[in-house]
């Protein structure tokens, strides 16, 4: 849709990327700007501004943050089908209370999409489109054939997962998978156990089907853990990889059949100073293991499509209940995604993002101590998609983060505190483009540097 946009730059002492976010966000609730449209990109507004691309970036991700748009990779940005409701209340004195700026975003959750080949995925996808018999049906229940054959040999080649096609089960995200999941489980007491900080959109999921949840540590085994237990190796919070202890803990409980544990291994293929470690289901007892991969870090997290591991020994419970569930991933995903696979893509692919993640993550160490000196301690880094840092500046993490908020800086502060005094945060280096990286650490402490 051609849209004509009448934008002029002020002089009223407001930022540029504030005058460029404000404009569209009035266009959006003045319905100019319908759900659906795109915006301009950013080399355009860019080019028709005469302003740096920074600034518009910056524009581009208040506007994410706030709700009014989203970013599709590889095609730009559209406004959000649900809106944000517009503020109702004001201030006084006439002046309408806004939301923080985020011009560094070192929280999200999204990927690095400037090394996907979006060619080679269009082409996986148009092959499937030329085949009328994966467009005529609702797909397999338990996922597309052709895609479990290609994911137990990939689960087994890049994380020691050992399975049959038949144990694998496909679906649109955990939630989805879990649905099927709980209900095959024979475990009497309703009980499941989260490490800290827990995993929101999971526990809603075992809440609604009856299921209490509670918090464990891994590292403090105990004959009072809950007969499910939730894992994620790299979880983030962690900024490493489980330890040996932890690991040895969790695969003795499965050994001797006090435990389920449902491993979420979301991002185990991410680890950079060592070799990756295979997943705790190719060490522990596969009849007590439920692993769990996806594709929303290697690929897209718009890419819906998740797959479990049944043990053996729940798959005639499966089986009684299959047909009641219809399968909630696409099908031409689903064989897209076995080609792409299949064909190696992926596998080059992972390879590339490693590279580049590992260059973000020295990137960040490096500004960081360059910024902060000896005030800041890399508590963890080996693995994931974050820096676990420790900071040596008064008041509490959660205090701090919104401090660096106020200017335009967005971090995840941690609750439990490994490094003594010293608060400690999360900084996501996969979404922020690896040129604002050295800027927005520096608009940190500049932001922290106003606290004393």
């Amino acid at each position: 849709m051609a849209t004509t946009f009448n934008f002029r730059i002020s002089d009223n002492g407001q930022p540029l990327y504030r005058q460029i976010s404000d404009y569209f966000r009035e266009e959006i609730r003045q319905e100019h700007l319908a759900a659906g449209d795109m915006l301009p990109s950013i080399r355009k507004l860019t080019r028709d501004l005469k302003v740096s691309r920074t600034t518009v970036e910056a524009a581009y991700e208040i506007l994410i943050d706030q709700g009014y748009i989203r970013n599709l990779p590889n095609r730009g940005f559209r406004v959000s089908q649900d809106q944000p409701a517009a503020p109702s209340e004001r201030i006084p004195h006439g002046e309408e209370k806004k939301d923080p700026v985020v011009v560094y975003n070192f929280s999200n959750n999204y990927v690095d999409t400037s090394t996907f080949d979006s060619t080679l995925w269009r082409r996986c996808i148009n092959r499937v489109l030329h085949t009328p018999e994966a467009l005529a049906g609702y797909g397999d229940p338990q996922g597309e054939p052709k895609l479990r054959d290609v994911l137990a040999r990939y689960s087994y080649q890049s994380r020691g997962v050992v399975c049959r096609p038949e144990q694998i089960l496909v679906g649109a995200g955990l939630q989805a998978l879990l649905m099927i999941l709980l209900p095959l489980l024979p475990i009497d007491e309703k009980r499941a156990g989260f490490e800290e900080p827990g995993f929101p959109q999971a526990e809603q999921i075992f809440n609604l089907m009856g299921w209490k949840t509670e918090r464990y540590n891994p590292g403090v085994p105990s004959g009072n853990w809950p007969e499910l237990l939730v894992i994620s190796p790299t979880n983030p919070y962690k900024g490493r990889s489980l330890s040996e202890k932890e690991r040895s803990n969790l695969i003795v409980a499965t050994q001797f059949e006090r435990v389920y544990l449902l491993e979420d291994d979301y991002n185990g293929e991410f680890r950079y100073l060592h070799r990756p470690v295979p997943a705790l289901h190719s060490f522990g007892n596969r009849e007590q293991i439920i692993y769990v991969g996806s594709f929303s870090r290697t690929m897209l997290p718009s890419l819906r499509i998740s797959y479990l591991v049944l043990p053996e020994k729940l798959l005639p419970a499966y089986r009684a209940i299959a047909h009641r569930y219809n399968q909630t991933s696409s099908t031409v995903e689903q064989l897209a995604l076995a080609d792409y696979i299949a064909e190696g893509y992926l596998t080059r692919h992972v390879k590339k993002l490693r590279t580049r993640y590992r260059a973000k993550s020295n990137l960040l160490q490096e500004a960081l101590v360059a910024a902060f000196g000896d005030k800041v301690s890399i508590v963890s880094l080996e693995s994931g998609l974050h820096l676990h840092i420790a900071l040596n500046c008064p008041g509490t993490a959660e205090k701090l983060a919104e401090k660096a908020l106020s200017g335009g800086v967005k971090i995840m502060p941690v609750r439990d505190s490994r490094s003594g005094n010293w608060p400690e945060f999360l900084l996501s280096f996969a979404g922020i483009a690896q040129d604002q990286i050295r800027r927005g650490v520096w608009a940190l402490k500049d932001a922290l540097d106003r606290l004393e």
